[in-house]
């Protein structure tokens, strides 16, 4: 393992928290066979003048840092250039050439606000979070993430569970979702989390019927294959998941019949979060 002071400096500099330019570069260290423990990272935030670039290029030519930036004032950008070459120094513009390109694309300057940067890359890398959120604690597999969900969804299969999961994640909200099956008890660790985050889904027996024979179908496997398809044996679910719905009060229950993705992931927001809520 390399010594601390062995360790390849890299500066991150913005004029806003940096926040966007750290992760982007946390993200291709993770490309590199040492990655993180090859570099030493530092960030400095809101550098909005000349002279706090000289005050940080002057600890940086002494350590040969990299200077990795998110500077949206062509002044400063200019200026970093400029500098970074007298001293010999390699300098990384995240920005600059996007920012100039959408500028001859759309025909208007930008208004060169620092930090606005910010909250962009913070709803892009919250989605990127839920989706593999989502993934990981798909149809019960993990419990354990269940304290830090968002919204659980609670249905018997074939209830749009997993898409439903999927299509809040895009919106940046953390889902899991539990399934249902006749008989069999509900998993002890629901109980413990704040029961309003919990959605119930239902759906007409019919309507399922239909929609797990078409999935047996395409799986090549009868309509009936292990009573999946068997309109007793979704009876009996659909009862089952309608006595844990009335034992657990504090749950909206939704019935998915003929609704899109779409109006059943408003209509979950509007049970968990009401008015709060912000997509």
């Amino acid at each position: 393992m390399l010594n601390f002071m062995d360790r390849q400096p890299i500066y991150i500099v913005s004029g806003g928290s940096g926040e966007t330019a750290h992760r982007m570069v946390q993200a291709a260290l993770t490309q590199f066979a040492k990655g993180e423990s090859s570099a030493l990272v530092r960030r400095f935030q809101n550098v909005r003048s000349q002279g706090d670039l000289d005050r940080l290029l002057d600890m940086a030519k002494d350590k040969r840092a990299v200077i990795i930036h998110t500077t949206v004032s062509r002044e400063l950008r200019d200026y970093l250039a400029v500098r970074c070459a007298e001293l010999r120094l390699t300098q990384v513009d995240l920005f600059g050439n996007l920012l100039d390109t959408l500028a001859l694309y759309l025909r208007e300057r930008p208004e060169e606000r620092p930090g606005s940067f910010h909250a962009v890359g913070d709803k892009y890398f919250r989605r990127i979070e839920a989706i593999e959120f989502a993934l990981k604690f798909d149809d019960g597999i993990d419990m354990s993430g269940l304290p830090d969900a968002d919204i659980v969804l609670v249905g018997v299969s074939r209830t749009s569970k997993t898409p439903l999961s999927m299509y809040l994640a895009m919106e940046g909200f953390k889902v899991m979702n539990v399934p249902l099956v006749a008989r069999v008890p509900l998993p002890p660790e629901v109980e413990t989390i704040p029961q309003g985050r919990i959605v119930g889904l239902t759906i007409q027996p019919e309507r399922l019927q239909e929609i797990r024979v078409n999935r047996l179908k395409r799986l090549g496997a009868s309509g009936s294959a292990d009573s999946y398809g068997d309109m007793g044996h979704i009876l009996d679910e659909l009862t089952y998941a309608d006595e844990i719905f009335k034992q657990h009060r504090r749950w909206p229950v939704l019935d998915v019949t003929g609704r899109s993705i779409e109006e059943t992931a408003g209509m979950v927001l509007d049970r968990v979060f009401g008015k709060e809520r912000a997509v």
